[in-house]
């Protein structure tokens, strides 16, 4: 027993005995639920039988409060079964007298209980101990305040038990008995923090108890034992250790046990406290009282004593305020609402949906109630639901959205009012699920009959179709099918001047059938720097920045293109999507790197806050790219991994699933596991064309020349079929040269390198030429190979393109070194070797080292120390808290764990020998004055 109980036993015992040398006395004994009550109780009566009292032990319930006298007549009954066991008392039992029949409070049934009691203790010390009084009948409790008031001269103790948190049948007159002379009060302590640990460490015998779990544990039961056991028992039935990682497993698990508690106790309560708790778990966890009382047609102060009752229960908790009421956790709200009958639950939040709109409440307030409500065939709560769904996809909740939207399509509705939800739905969709957008939207075009929203549903769905593969080639050259049975004219004639921009925006990048020029159903307008007010204008004005790009045409013109479109407020919906895609796209391919990138990140942020898988596939897709382009392999892999597992775990973005691999195969492919990249494109249908380029890369690295050159000649097929002829989306025709230059076949290898290194010289990207060069230069000979390499070299050194950079710097250094030239070579190998394992391309590492060793150069150890040991991703992370980010921040915008960070920023601080945080700024002074 705790020493919270043998401190309160050893109380009554002292009654007790007190009752027994003549000096009659009551205890009212108060404690919440789960207690214990009842076993202190029971030692009591144990112990007073050793000393020789007779002891009578009744127990309420609460079918007792609706029988009057119930309790009186448990204590006759009682009294006579004790007397059949006691011959001394045998025919004094105490109250033998009460008749049968007796009814209401009266004189006569006085006279009989006093009288009992008084033959009944004339013999023998009396103890009655009655439980649970907060049951008892009114008449029962005035025939116990009768008797408490004459026990002065009576061996008789009397002990009355109720729980504070039920509701009793008589407060008044428990009160008045507690203010008698003759009665003392004891309220039951919960379980010291000492107490806690003994019984934590009982259950988990053997074992050491962190001191954090042992507190979660107190304060998750209140020291109450009984919740306590219970939390334990369920604790380790499933095997949770008590440690201090468990913290917060405990704290859920101690609002289960509390809420089925709560729960229960709510079950004996009045229909009138149920049916308050009952609409409190319709209209929320937390809101105002002012409501319930509006829905239950109550008045006055009534709904506030009703509150206040619930809270002394602990079904609310206190607010401070009579005005507003809060459940005491959200799962004893849930376990409410779930418990009601399906009909009286849809019925309540139909009625709260109705009186909510009567007061002005949010609409979607209103709306979430009629998401549970019957809605089939009510036009105001189907027009309710289609605004809410309108409201949320503009404040860029597409989930939300689509959940109004579906519950207004699970019941009949006509025609024009569901071609208005399917457009609103797919308009959501295409942000998560493009698949089922492009659906939906397709039957909204069939469906409309107004010229405008049926042109509004096929530009829509024309961007589901494009966004679907999630590829950049699918954005930037949409196939034909996305505007099938398009009547460009009838949209010309729209009186919606968006709505034209938005058709002609993607007519601007389809391929017109057989190559050729790009047919302009609809006049270009001309790029004056007005345009790009509105977002019809900026979306063009991406779509022309790509078509430009595609054909290789100079960089100048698509960036300010792309700078005009990303000027100005972009609405969360699928035209900013193919809007930011094509400019993110643009940008790499120009070399922007860190300007794309940080648009990758607003993508990303923008698709979390949202909860919109599809953007986040694309934006760690394109964020992989990024990284390998910057040669941050390590980087780029978490990057695409991320795509991949989101593509893997969720249907709704298994479209994209094609191109998250054919990230992870080109990251596995730089790093220089070419057959495992390999490996992985095998097998998937509907690759993207540039997908067959990286895999035929990797062939061609992995000595499958023949495959190689099918792969890259198939790529570069369906992309002059698309007319995306610039070679900053897949150098195709250089690996295609240097696997005609390994067959044999020299003069089709410098046809196809100097063709590529032309059209990269038209686009102007440095780093495309440089890798363009290096191509041309292994596929040459002599002098002009020499030059080539060495041009690459100058031009990639100007760029942020470490790892083609490397790969040029090693191409240079052997060629140098089949030259004769053995200082150059050791100088470019040694170079192209430290940005190598800089950027995690191990097979490129060993390449180099092993040249360079054939060179006459000697083994460099890695750094251990200073800033040439820190990789790219702790340098990354140095940066960031040098400028002082926290660690919560870096993690944020790093999209990694807290934890991650702190883990890096230890290593940093090791390799670079500092104490802390406070010491990088000067630890990493030139660095960051270079990235500045």
């Amino acid at each position: 027993m705790q020493p919270e109980r043998v401190s309160e036993l050893a109380d009554l015992l002292s009654r007790a005995r007190s009752a027994r040398a003549g000096m009659g006395n009551a205890v009212l004994v108060r404690s919440d639920s789960g207690m214990h009550c009842s076993a202190l109780l029971g030692e009591v009566a144990e112990r007073v039988r050793r000393l020789g009292s007779i002891v009578l032990s009744l127990s309420c319930s609460p079918s007792d409060a609706h029988s009057q006298s119930a309790v009186v007549r448990q204590l006759r009954a009682a009294s006579l079964k004790v007397a059949g066991r006691d011959e001394d008392i045998e025919g004094e039992e105490p109250l033998s007298g009460i008749p049968e029949g007796t009814g209401p409070f009266d004189h006569q049934l006085y006279e009989v209980l006093w009288e009992g009691f008084t033959q009944g203790a004339r013999r023998h010390p009396l103890v009655v101990i009655v439980d649970h009084i907060q049951w008892m009948d009114e008449t029962s409790l005035r025939c116990f305040g009768f008797l408490v008031r004459r026990l002065n001269n009576l061996p008789v103790l009397l002990i009355l038990a109720y729980r504070t948190d039920e509701t009793p049948v008589g407060r008044t007159l428990i009160d008045d008995m507690s203010k008698c002379d003759r009665c003392q009060s004891l309220t039951l302590s919960p379980l010291s923090p000492h107490s806690v640990r003994d019984v934590v460490q009982t259950a988990y015998s053997g074992q050491r108890c962190d001191d954090e779990f042992v507190q979660a544990c107190a304060e998750a039961t209140h020291g109450r034992p009984s919740l306590l056991e219970k939390l334990l028992a369920s604790l380790t039935a499933d095997f949770v250790p008590p440690r201090a990682s468990q913290v917060e497993r405990v704290r859920r698990c101690g609002e289960r046990l509390q809420a089925e508690a709560a729960v229960d106790r709510l079950l004996r309560q009045p229909a009138a406290l149920q049916e308050v708790a009952e609409v409190a778990a319709v209209l929320g966890e937390e809101g105002d009282c002012a409501v319930i009382a509006d829905m239950l047609d109550l008045y006055g102060d009534t709904i506030w004593g009703l509150t206040a009752e619930l809270t002394r229960v602990g079904v609310f908790r206190a607010t401070g305020t009579p005005e507003r009421y809060r459940f005491s956790n959200a799962e004893l709200r849930k376990l409410i609402h779930r418990d009601m009958s399906a009909d009286a639950r849809r019925a309540l939040h139909m009625r709260a949906a109705r009186r909510l709109n009567d007061l002005g409440a949010p609409l979607p307030q209103v709306a979430e109630h009629l998401l549970q409500a019957d809605v089939a065939e009510d036009a105001w709560a189907c027009s309710v639901l289609k605004n809410a769904a309108d409201d949320a996809l503009k404040a860029g909740a597409p989930k939300t959205c689509a959940e109004y939207a579906w519950r207004v399509l699970r019941d009949w509705i006509p025609e024009a009012e569901r071609a208005e939800v399917l457009w609103l739905l797919g308009r959501a969709e295409v942000l998560f699920a493009p698949a089922a957008a492009d659906r939906h939207l397709d039957e909204a075009v069939r469906l409309f009959s107004d010229a405008e929203r049926q042109a509004a549903a096929i530009v829509e769905r024309a961007h589901a179709r494009a966004l679907r593969q999630g590829s950049a080639e699918s954005a930037l050259r949409p196939p034909r099918t996305v505007l099938a049975h398009v009547d460009e004219k009838a949209f010309a004639e729209l009186a919606d001047t968006e709505l034209s921009l938005s058709l002609q925006s993607l007519t601007s990048t389809v391929p017109a059938e057989g190559g050729g020029a790009v047919p302009e159903a609809l006049d270009r307008p001309a790029l004056s720097h007005t345009l790009g007010v509105t977002p019809g204008e900026r979306g063009l004005l991406a779509a022309i920045a790509g078509d430009l790009a595609c054909r290789s045409e100079p960089r100048d013109v698509p960036l300010e293109l792309v700078r005009r479109a990303l000027a100005g407020e972009r609405p969360a919906d699928s035209t900013s999507m193919v809007l930011l895609l094509r400019c993110i796209t643009v940008l790499t391919w120009a070399g922007h790197l860190r300007e794309a990138q940080r648009w990758a990140d607003h993508m990303l942020t923008r698709a979390l806050h949202q909860d919109a898988l599809f953007p986040r596939v694309i934006a760690h897709c394109r964020r992989a790219e990024i990284a390998v382009r910057m040669g941050d392999l390590p980087l780029a892999l978490t990057e695409a991994k991320g795509a991949l597992t989101l593509t893997t775990a969720h249907h709704e973005v298994k479209s994209c699933h094609a191109v998250a691999v054919t990230e992870v195969a080109r990251v596995r492919g730089a790093m220089g596991h070419y057959e495992e990249a390999v490996g992985l494109l095998q097998g998937l249908h509907d690759l993207p064309a540039s997908a067959l380029g990286i895999r035929g890369r990797f062939r061609l690295h992995s000595g499958d020349l023949r495959g190689a050159l099918a792969d890259l000649m198939e790529c570069g097929h369906r992309l002059e079929a698309l007319e995306i002829v610039n070679p900053a989306l897949s150098a195709w025709r250089g690996f295609a040269a240097l696997a005609w230059k390994r067959l044999g076949n020299d003069a089709e290898a410098c046809r196809l390198a100097e063709t590529e290194v032309g059209l990269a010289r038209r686009w102007g990207n440095p780093a495309v030429i440089g890798q363009s060069l290096r191509s041309l230069g292994e596929v040459s000979s002599g002098a002009a190979a020499e030059r080539a390499l060495a041009e690459s070299v100058s031009l990639l050194e100007q760029t942020d393109a470490r790892l083609q950079l490397a790969l040029s710097l090693v191409a240079a250094g052997q060629a140098q070194g089949r030259k004769g030239s053995l200082a150059h070579a050791r100088q470019a190998l040694h170079r192209g070797m430290l940005l190598a394992e800089e950027s995690g391309a191990q097979s490129l590492t060993a390449e180099a080292h092993k040249s360079l060793l054939a060179s006459g150069g000697r083994l460099r150890r890695t750094p251990v120390s200073g800033l040439p040991a820190l990789t790219p991703a702790e340098r990354r992370i140095a940066m960031h808290a040098a400028r002082g980010r926290t660690n919560k921040s870096i993690a944020d915008l790093l999209h990694i764990t807290p934890r991650t960070v702190e883990v890096h920023l230890t290593h940093i601080y090791s390799k670079l020998s500092i104490p802390g945080r406070n010491a990088l700024p000067d630890a990493l002074g030139a660095l960051l004055r270079h990235e500045c």
